[in-house]
């Protein structure tokens, strides 16, 4: 039977978004906060493992964003307010982002003590801790970051314009991130990045010419700079990248198919696993599977956006499609994203988010018993 994954967040349970409330405005202690955060991943872990999702993360519950989080835990990458947030489709972001203020390194990361108190919550649990995966925003998407969202040819603190150094220490500072992972027993480590799914929407690809930029040329930096952090990473780790069109209280940010990117990017990028989106009509078709090689394609056709699912008989339909590109043992099935990319969480309800889940499970023991 297959492994039942899942792209990482959940949403956030009540309790956890009164604390996390309450020490904003300061009526509790960072320990209790992480105290109540301890009890809401403990929770989660009995949950998924009650419905059969084999790989497991701790939600993202200690965070506000799936990547700024991440990048904010970086000695050098400091949190600022912008006058304006993200613009999705139909609805703008918070608006906080990151500023480089100082040489970028990995200090005393605080992702990686969050990972050491997920493998003791596991262990207490009496989980195998072999199943247990950490997501991050890739090395790309901090480029994207930085050069695209935060605006065309600019100058950075400390860096100015030597962008060589610059991203020569973001590399270093993922490849001492990987090294720590591993030491605290790490094999699985799940890359997220929305810009590969940006290069895919034809508006975003036309802003780019506009501002000297070409998105095949960016795909190709990209798919290299990657290559260039995977190597750094330990041989015992599994890797795996999520390519998303972005998610925030249930709106997107791109549309398009991976017909522009996979030439490039299924072909070339050195990793273990694919996570990809195939919930609707803005994801294209299958086809461009076929230049996937040899990885594992985790195929996301279920959205986490809104309540509504399709039926059991189109999930198998939708899945035997996908197996005339890749061979059937290369294929898993999830969500087409997390259920709380932020802290906000999906306009959906507990009761959906594993209604989901269990349609999952249904489409595995289905194809099982078909020989899938």
């Amino acid at each position: 039977m297959r492994r039942l994954d899942q792209v990482g967040s959940f949403l956030r349970p009540a309790k956890l978004k009164a604390a996390r409330s309450d020490y904003a405005n300061a009526k509790i202690s960072k320990d209790e906060l992480r105290a109540i955060e301890d009890e809401c991943i403990k929770e989660l872990l009995i949950e998924c493992d009650k419905n059969n999702v084999y790989y497991l993360s701790d939600g993202e519950f200690r965070r506000s964003w799936w990547h700024l989080d991440f990048y904010w835990g970086f000695s050098g990458i400091s949190k600022i307010i912008k006058e304006k947030g993200y613009v999705f489709k139909g609805i703008e972001t918070r608006a906080e982002g990151i500023k480089i203020t100082n040489k970028i390194e990995c200090k005393d990361h605080p992702f990686l003590k969050d990972f050491a108190s997920l493998v003791k919550i596991s262990k207490e649990l009496g989980i195998d801790t072999n199943r247990l995966k950490l997501t991050i925003p890739s090395p790309s998407m901090l480029l994207y970051m930085l050069f695209i969202r935060g605006g065309f040819n600019v100058e950075f603190e400390y860096y100015g314009k030597d962008y060589a150094k610059l991203k020569e220490d973001i590399l270093k500072a993922y490849a001492d991130f990987y090294l720590e992972f591993e030491k605290l027993g790490g094999v699985y480590l799940q890359l997220d990045d929305v810009s590969f799914g940006s290069f895919c929407d034809e508006d975003f690809r036309a802003n780019l010419i506009k501002n000297n930029y070409n998105a095949d040329d960016c795909t190709k930096e990209y798919v290299e700079y990657l290559n260039k952090s995977l190597a750094t990473m330990p041989k015992t780790i599994t890797s795996a990248i999520h390519i998303c069109r972005g998610n925030y209280r249930s709106h997107f940010s791109a549309s398009g198919g991976y017909s522009k990117v996979a030439s490039e990017l299924f072909a070339n990028l050195n990793i273990n696993k694919f996570f990809l989106e195939f919930d609707d009509d803005r994801s294209g078709d299958f086809e461009p599977l076929k230049y996937i090689k040899n990885q594992i394609v985790v195929i996301g056709l279920l959205t986490t956006k809104t309540k509504e699912n399709p039926s059991i008989q189109t999930l198998i339909k939708r899945a035997k499609e996908a197996a005339n590109f890749l061979d059937i043992k290369q294929i898993e099935f999830s969500t087409q994203c997390g259920f709380s990319s932020t802290e906000e969480g999906n306009e959906i309800d507990m009761n959906t988010q594993w209604e989901k889940i269990a349609l999952l499970n249904e489409l595995n023991n289905t194809l099982d018993k078909e020989g899938f």
